[in-house]
């Protein structure tokens, strides 16, 4: 089959990582995969890219909020590559950081059956990719929404409007197919503008031969790392986005019992304590696997303290490795993080709460409770990067045997 992959970057953040292993294994499976996105990588890749670029009129008219303008010529772009294309499917992923319109979706269905993979809530609410406690994507989002000026931001006065466009699109193509890669965002997007549509959850794949379990004193060894005491992991591609939920964890230590602790920093930004039994080494973002790879491996434990999330792809990663995780019971994150199997959860979203589970996990680890084998047995059989192509495959037939059903 041909396939054409829609996304605003196409390595670049976790939705991107996803889409792009996706993708890779697609063309294992002997599909022809076209990734279309906005802002490429320059690098060879195993499937074919098609760039859609802002042009130099398009960057003119980004600076001066032109929207109708730029959703006029990506539009028209879009059109013709899929003209040219002539995909036998098309797959969508996040749109919202390359500023591109949910109209696009509905371009798509004009030229073969979508399924729309969802990474977060974005494509059933006014603007926001996650809506904390607010439930008015239920019902119509307006210009009341709590968190506007987050990304990705829209001025208050045009929410309802987005709402309603997101609806329309929906509405006119019923046969386009959701998948979630989690039961959680399945049931809130069931419950949103997708509700008359059908919604599969099918979870995220690792490569498993990157991601891979090692010795823990070599992986040490090779980082140039001697942590004192237990050595948990922090890692967000930015430290100051407010979901991941860094400043409550920065909270937490203060109330954690045990003592020597050494805290690992992955990603971009600052992260400080106040306490000299806490050693804190900030090694930066990391976009090299292997090195990912050393890290997952010389750490006990991964901290992971968002406040809102998905599947994040850095829970799956540091299982792979045989790291298990602690974490709040959020979003789809207790799909992954399983108490006495993968890791610890806290029984509430505070710092207290954080507190309490760090030093829980930090006792069970001291006594020798490391979760190794259980992280890398579940990850290999529910979420390895194999798995997860084949079941897009299968749901591509069924699609097509559901069309083809509906036309008799």
């Amino acid at each position: 089959m041909k396939i054409a992959m829609l996304s605003d970057f196409e390595t670049r953040g976790g939705a991107a990582v996803a889409a792009s292993r996706l993708a890779a294994g697609l063309v294992r499976a002997g599909q022809q995969v076209t990734r279309i996105v906005q802002s490429a990588d320059g690098q060879p890749h195993a499937w074919n890219t098609l760039c859609l670029s802002d042009t130099l009129p398009d960057k003119v008219a980004r600076r001066a909020g032109a929207n109708f303008w730029l959703d006029a010529s990506v539009t028209f772009r879009l059109r013709r590559a899929l003209s040219s294309l002539a995909p036998d499917f098309i797959n969508i992923h996040n749109l919202h950081s390359a500023n591109w319109p949910m109209a696009l979706a509905r371009v798509c269905a004009e030229y073969a059956p979508v399924i729309w993979s969802l990474h977060d809530m974005w494509s059933f609410t006014g603007r926001c990719a996650y809506s904390d406690a607010c439930r008015k994507y239920e019902v119509g989002c307006d210009a009341a929404c709590p968190t506007p000026a987050e990304y990705p931001a829209l001025k208050p006065a045009l929410i309802a409007a987005a709402w309603r466009q997101r609806k329309a699109v929906l509405a006119d193509a019923p046969a386009m197919v959701a998948v979630t890669d989690s039961h959680w965002l399945a049931a809130a997007a069931k419950q949103g503008l997708w509700r008359n549509h059908r919604v599969e959850a099918i979870p995220n794949g690792v490569p498993l031969d990157v991601y891979r379990l090692m010795q823990r004193a070599e992986a040490r060894q090779q980082l140039g790392l001697n942590p004192q005491g237990i050595a948990l992991l922090v890692a967000a591609q930015r430290l100051d986005n407010r979901h991941k939920g860094v400043a409550l964890l920065a909270e937490a230590l203060r109330h954690v019992r045990h003592r020597p602790l050494t805290l690992m920093i992955q990603g971009h930004g600052e992260f400080s304590v106040e306490d000299s039994s806490i050693e804190v080494v900030p090694l930066g973002f990391i976009a090299d696997e292997a090195r990912r790879v050393l890290v997952y491996n010389a750490v006990d434990a991964l901290v992971h303290p968002a406040i809102n999330d998905n599947s994040p792809l850095v829970v799956l990663e540091a299982m792979a490795c045989g790291t298990p995780v602690i974490a709040f019971p959020i979003g789809g994150v207790p799909e992954l993080v399983r108490p006495g199997k993968t890791g610890w959860l806290a029984d509430a979203v505070s710092s207290a709460a954080l507190a309490q589970t760090i030093d829980l996990a930090a006792a069970d680890l001291a006594n020798g409770s490391d979760f190794r084998a259980t992280c890398r047995t579940c990850v290999e059989a529910e979420y390895s990067d194999v798995s997860h192509a084949q079941a897009y495959c299968d749901l591509m037939q069924s699609v097509r045997k559901t069309a083809a059903d509906n036309q008799r």
